[in-house]
């Protein structure tokens, strides 16, 4: 019995089509799992928003309710003065609220989270219920990193622009002042500018002087020099490492042979 060659030809291919298949499929899983968490919009938090326009509740925000003092007086709602405490977004986004239980509120503005609150509310006391929310001990923060001085989260005070922010948390000797970056990241459409920040504080003008948002980025460059000074760091930082270990290591040895008076140069150790 005698096989084509190119029926075998064709199976073979066919096989092989299979087994890469196979391959993919198993590759792909973990893809397929990281692609569902990727982020369609925004900055990739739950609560998104513009807090410089219109504040919302965050999820280091605390949340507190205003109500009129005889609105507490009423049979059975007494327990509403848990609300004037001010109280922090739970993990899940909730905060609680008496004789309701668990209310979401995370992304809320000030008016919708009364709103909702209110609303939860009227099923247990006076429908003509006066309550209005505060967001008390908010955080909001922006990043700076690079040639800064300080790096890492600070909070956004209000009415922030970048000169403020870059005097907040300084700058480094290599720092390269003639290319500040801004970045403002989104999952769609990130934004970077490119600032000539040295210019803006020698001219005065402050055209590219920008008003700062919730988790805006500043990123400081190192000079030409500065990042020759910063690769030479990295490059010998092991062996700085390997020396301050060493020479750790001869103190304390050294220490131990004064105190018990082993060494011949102990100025404790009297000679007759």
């Amino acid at each position: 019995m005698t096989i084509d060659a190119p029926f075998l030809s064709r199976w073979l291919w066919r096989l092989f089509a299979l087994a890469l298949g196979c391959l993919c499929s198993c590759g792909s899983y973990e893809d397929k799992r990281i692609r569902e968490l990727l982020n369609e919009k925004g900055f990739g938090a739950r609560a998104a928003g513009d807090a410089t326009r219109e504040n919302y509740i965050g999820g280091q925000d605390f949340v507190q309710f205003l109500m009129p003092p005889q609105m507490l007086l009423q049979p059975g709602a007494e327990r509403l003065a848990e609300l004037s405490v001010p109280q922090p977004v739970a993990i899940d986004g909730t905060i609680f609220v008496p004789y309701v239980g668990p209310v979401y509120l995370l992304g809320k503005t000030e008016a919708e989270a009364a709103e909702l609150v209110r609303s939860q509310l009227r099923t247990v006391v006076r429908p003509d219920l006066d309550l209005q929310a505060r967001i008390v001990q908010g955080q909001k923060v922006f990043y700076a990193f690079g040639e800064v001085g300080r790096k890492g989260a600070w909070p956004l005070p209000t009415d922030f622009t970048l000169q403020d922010a870059l005097f907040l948390v300084g700058w480094t000797n290599l720092a390269n002042l003639g290319r500040v970056y801004l970045i403002r990241p989104d999952a769609e459409h990130p934004l970077v500018i490119d600032i000539n920040f040295r210019e803006l504080l020698i001219t005065g003008n402050t055209m590219a002087n920008f008003l700062l948002r919730e988790r805006d980025s500043i990123y400081v460059p190192p000079t030409f020099l500065g990042m020759v000074a910063r690769l030479l760091q990295r490059l010998l930082e092991p062996l700085s490492l390997a020396v301050r270990t060493i020479i750790g290591v001869a103190q304390a040895e050294s220490s131990y042979r004064l105190l018990s008076g082993q060494g011949t140069d102990n100025p404790f150790l009297f000679r007759f």
